[in-house]
């Protein structure tokens, strides 16, 4: 019996210290997103390069090891997956491919996982304008699991996929909802003004017109197993 207690304890202490791990990551993580959160990065020197590098490698070590004690664990797998986005922001070499296969990792497991989705949508669209329609599917997918509550990430997603597939109209009717969705963001409004200009170079008397709450056509769909092998 009592080295049964031991026993819990002593696992007990694993998961807390595996918890206060993967909590400090991703607490030093969100330091870096006004960085590289982004492409371009906001690094204005090589010195800074080089420090956020460092950063980023001591990261992903720290999540690489957290990964191998619990390889089935979705959560570490999608922060790994969201770091790398991060690295490839920066053209950190292979963090395009290691964010794309963790979040199909995820995804393998759990079709349904909104933050898979979403993010290995943002990362394909941002990254690859032929991955677009792929991306679509994707941020689709994540919306329907969410239902009605819009998520902002999948929403502006769409956007660039519309917009990267020459679906313009669609890409303008996406941008007059994020406007009216969420009317302080002035980079909505950015994107409204630019496709309405493209929109009048092209087709005569576009009308606005205001999209769904919940993305149309709302279909399940998962990463082809040919895209990042």
């Amino acid at each position: 019996m009592h080295q049964v207690v031991t026993y819990l304890v002593f696992a007990g202490l694993l998961f807390c210290a595996g918890a206060f791990a993967a909590d400090s990551v991703k607490a030093r993580m969100s330091s870096l997103e006004p960085i590289i959160g982004a492409h371009p990065p906001n690094i204005a020197s090589q010195e800074e390069f080089d420090s956020i590098k460092s950063r980023y490698e001591e990261l992903k070590s720290e999540l690489d090891q957290l990964v191998e004690e619990s390889p089935k664990d979705e959560e570490l797998l999608v922060t790994r997956g969201q770091l790398q986005s991060m690295g490839h922001n920066f053209d950190y070499p292979g963090a395009w491919q290691g964010s794309t296969d963790d979040f199909k990792a995820v995804l393998d497991k759990n079709p349904a996982n909104i933050d898979a989705l979403v993010w290995l949508g943002s990362l394909w669209v941002h990254s690859d304008p032929s991955l677009a329609a792929k991306a679509e599917a994707l941020f689709r997918s994540a919306q329907c699991f969410k239902g009605k509550e819009p998520i902002e990430r999948a929403q502006s997603g769409m956007f660039f996929a519309l917009y990267y597939q020459g679906k313009m109209l669609e890409a303008y009717r996406q941008s007059e909802y994020l406007v009216s969705r969420w009317p302080r963001d002035e980079k909505y409004r950015t994107l409204n003004e630019t496709t309405r200009d493209v929109l009048a170079r092209s087709v005569a008397g576009a009308a606005p017109v205001v999209a769904d709450l919940a993305m149309a056509a709302c279909t399940v769909d998962t990463p082809k197993s040919d895209v990042g092998d």
